[in-house]
């Protein structure tokens, strides 16, 4: 081992990998510390904010209030600072991808379930889809639950959200959240939001698009590479999940009563299917 180590060195491999893993720690503190000094919402040029969101109200042909739905994006938000990284600092193209993403799927809601008196946001983060839902169901109590305290405060702070009161409600959109978890989570996850559900209430959920390997786990995230965020989850509870339709299908008629479910055509931010699930 000594000999192989002294033989990188000398030809440089070695050198150079203990370099970039000193370079890769140099970033990961300087991200620590910019996010340290950061506000809690991200201050992003007023103008831009305004044409990424002029963008998403006419390509989508909302109705006029929605464009009273608030702006803020709070600083840990992996479903911005994410896709801003990715794109390299573009930030109308990712702007327009993030409102453009919730406005969507509250719109989707909308369509699915129109008449609702409790809404529940379900792993709703800082709001990507929550501050499109006082839009969406003008008048519905619209609760919000997340494993991050600061992305439940966030909601409650500046969308007038309220913390979940774990009473039955008439919808629950769980978006990019079975996603993410583990099976054991996974189908104890499903069968608590189907227990919450009122007699004809809905559960709209998203999962990626089905593959032939029944579950698979796999410990990363878009937050494996943001880990100067605050709240950021464990990968032993937070990754990436595939599944297939037997394996959805089975963990469905697992859970008590009869359910069913449908697949809309549409995808939630381009990539994830949308399954509506009701009894009977």
């Amino acid at each position: 081992m000594n000999l192989k180590r002294w033989i990188q060195d000398k030809i440089g491999i070695g050198e150079n990998r203990d370099k970039l893993a000193l370079l890769e720690k140099r970033i990961a503190a300087l991200a620590t510390l910019e996010q340290w000094a950061l506000p809690e919402v991200l201050p992003i040029p007023q103008p831009l904010v305004e044409r990424a969101w002029s963008d998403t109200l006419s390509t989508l042909d909302l109705p006029e209030a929605w464009g009273t739905s608030p702006k803020a994006i709070h600083r840990s938000d992996p479903m911005f600072r994410y896709p801003f990284q990715v794109h390299g600092g573009d930030a109308l193209k990712v702007l327009s991808e993030y409102y453009g993403t919730g406005a969507e799927a509250a719109w989707r809601l909308q369509s699915v379930a129109p008449k609702v008196e409790r809404i529940l946001d379900f792993g709703g983060g800082y709001g990507r889809v929550g501050r499109f839902l006082s839009a969406a169901f003008p008048g519905a109590k619209r609760l919000v639950s997340d494993p991050k305290p600061s992305a439940v405060d966030f909601q409650i702070k500046h969308f007038g959200a309220l913390s979940d009161d774990q009473q039955p409600v008439d919808l629950i959109f769980a978006g990019s959240v079975f996603t993410h978890l583990p099976e054991a989570e996974f189908k104890g996850t499903l069968r608590s939001l189907l227990g919450r559900l009122t007699r004809t209430g809905t559960l709209v959920l998203t999962l990626h698009e089905f593959q032939s390997q029944r579950f698979a786990f796999h410990p990363y995230t878009e937050e494996s590479a943001l880990r100067e965020l605050e709240d950021v989850l464990s990968e032993d509870v937070y990754g990436s999940v595939y599944c297939s339709e037997s394996f959805w299908r089975d963990t469905l008629s697992s859970v008590d009563g009869s359910w069913t479910y449908t697949i809309l055509p549409e995808r939630f931010g381009g990539t994830q299917a949308y399954l509506v699930v009701k009894a009977g």
